[in-house]
């Protein structure tokens, strides 16, 4: 099996390179596997988690052709069927079915298997796709240690204090988004 680069793969995927999609199925389809059975799912799950997940990064990089992998493909698409797998339990622990013979409501409860910073690292995660594009892409260079000199040159742009500016507005409207959110409140976090 060839062996691709994070940039081959992202240059393949918006080709629609079959070679590539095979590749990255052979090659990242078993630690979501892992990962859902683990966490009270099925090797179905996993295909369903994994095949949204897919379909989540594909249309994400073909969308946007400035996009920039500046984590490994594998952490990527991870994250995504994580997330993906988080939100299927999530809404599957907070169905309520009513019997129709009582008119009782019965609350099924299924065992968390995550830990509270996993429920936060979600929120986290599912708040900053709000964010505005430059702003995910300023903080992931952030997070990842990029200075703001290196920022500036990978955004093509010529002022650092911008960048400085620009990555203390995107701070703020992520904590802002965070806190507005619905589950920050929750008894999950």
């Amino acid at each position: 099996m060839n062996r691709y680069s994070s940039n081959e793969l992202v240059k393949g995927i918006r080709k629609r390179d079959n070679r590539v999609l095979r590749y990255i199925y052979k090659k990242y389809y078993q630690s979501v596997l892992h990962f859902v059975t683990n966490n009270s799912g099925t090797g179905d799950d996993a295909q369903d988690v994994f095949q949204e997940a897919m379909i989540v990064v594909f249309e994400t990089i073909r969308k946007d052709k400035s996009f920039i992998l500046v984590s490994s493909m594998q952490t990527y698409l991870f994250s995504v069927a994580r997330l993906i797998w988080i939100k299927h339990l999530n809404k599957v622990n907070s169905n309520i079915v009513k019997l129709s013979e009582s008119h009782e409501y019965i609350q099924f409860e299924e065992p968390q298997p995550f830990f509270e910073h996993d429920f936060k690292y979600a929120l986290y995660q599912r708040v900053f796709l709000d964010l505005p594009e430059d702003c995910q892409l300023i903080l992931t260079m952030a997070n990842n240690g990029l200075c703001n000199k290196t920022i500036t040159e990978n955004m093509g742009l010529k002022s650092e204090g911008y960048i400085a500016k620009r990555k203390h507005f995107c701070k703020e409207y992520l904590i802002k988004l965070v806190k507005q959110d619905p589950d920050y409140h929750s008894d999950k976090l």
